[in-house]
């Protein structure tokens, strides 16, 4: 099959999750809600991806699913003091409808000859048109929802070719479909980004922390784009070492003592993160939708997470944990934890 109907939806994903903290800071400036409830909107829509990646899926409503990401974006943009109901289930909407583009999307890695550099191509795609919407905010007074619904509309122009997959329950949301040993590392990495800038300001960047943020976007795509290129070779052993490096910068990162170190381990955990993340969804390409759902899970209880952490033990516990999770994900478990899904 064609690359495209797979790399458009994997790209689009990661252009969502990327800008989504700008994007649900205007949704709370634009419906008048808490950042606490947006941010709950947030983990929502992530919670909502990840069901429907291990949930039933037919053909029938690939054109609709598509169709009602850009349709989510309008509501959201244009609605007026909507109800928390609404805004809740707008947000349940567009999870659901990601999670059903991605889900089709990684079904069809099997039918492709190189899926590990589709799937850092999509997400090296994904980030730098993320970059390039944060600079286009930065520079112009533009409503960043809007731009996410013209750029969602691609999806309407990818005609899938995936027309084999009809209504399955051969993946569920349970041990028998999720890599389990991932889903504590993936909690703590939606932490780690969840509380950067807060501890960004107890130590006293004064809000330089913005570009250094900014610009691990660039290391990401970087390290995506090279995760595809590597000699398949080093496969296993490298995705081991990206996924304890994520791990390290993560929790260096917690103790950092200014800014400048701060940064650099922020782009060094940008860089390993997506160096890991194409090897981990390639090496579970048989149930690529179920390890996918294992990386949304894990985003979408990450705040909350990492906000228990911290009124415990403060920020050198929370990188503590960081760096705990990343060992139990590469510590060979027997048993459950160990099998290859």
């Amino acid at each position: 099959m064609k690359p495209l109907p797979i790399l458009i939806p994997l790209g689009l994903g990661a252009i969502v999750i990327n800008t989504m903290p700008v994007w649900l800071a205007e949704l709370a400036s634009h419906q008048q809600v808490s950042e606490p409830l947006a941010g709950g909107f947030g983990s929502l829509v992530l919670l909502a991806a990840a069901v429907a990646c291990v949930g039933p899926i037919s053909g029938r409503f690939d054109y609709a699913a598509r169709l009602c990401i850009p349709v989510s974006f309008a509501i959201l943009a244009l609605g007026e003091r909507l109800p928390v109901i609404g805004l809740g289930l707008c947000c349940v909407l567009l999870g659901l409808a990601l999670g059903l583009a991605t889900k089709r999307a990684l079904r069809g890695l099997q039918k492709v000859e190189s899926p590990l550099e589709l799937v850092s191509t999509a997400l090296t795609f994904g980030l730098g048109v993320s970059f390039a919407i944060y600079l286009a905010l930065f520079s112009f007074a533009l409503n960043v929802m809007w731009i996410l619904a013209g750029t969602s509309l691609i999806l309407l122009l990818a005609r899938s070719e995936n027309a084999s997959i009809t209504v399955r329950r051969d993946q569920h949301l349970s041990s028998a479909g999720l890599p389990l040993r991932f889903v504590p590392f993936f909690v703590m990495m939606g932490a780690y980004w969840s509380f950067l800038e807060l501890y960004g300001q107890s130590i006293g960047t004064q809000g330089g922390l913005a570009l250094w943020l900014l610009f691990s976007l660039i290391a990401g795509a970087i390290g995506s784009f090279l995760a595809g290129r590597l000699p398949s070779r080093y496969g296993t052993g490298l995705q081991t070492f990206a996924l304890l490096a994520a791990a390290v910068t993560g929790a260096s990162s917690y103790v950092s003592p200014n800014l400048t170190l701060l940064g650099l381990s922020i782009l060094a955990n940008g860089f390993f993160l997506f160096l890991f993340f194409p090897l981990y969804i390639s090496s579970h390409q048989d149930r690529a939708p179920a390890a996918m759902a294992s990386y949304l899970l894990g985003f979408a209880f990450g705040g909350l997470a990492g906000a228990l952490i911290l009124q415990i033990t403060g920020y050198p516990g929370l990188g503590l944990t960081i760096l705990a999770t990343g060992l139990v994900a590469i510590w060979p478990w027997p048993g459950l934890l160990s099998r290859r899904y």
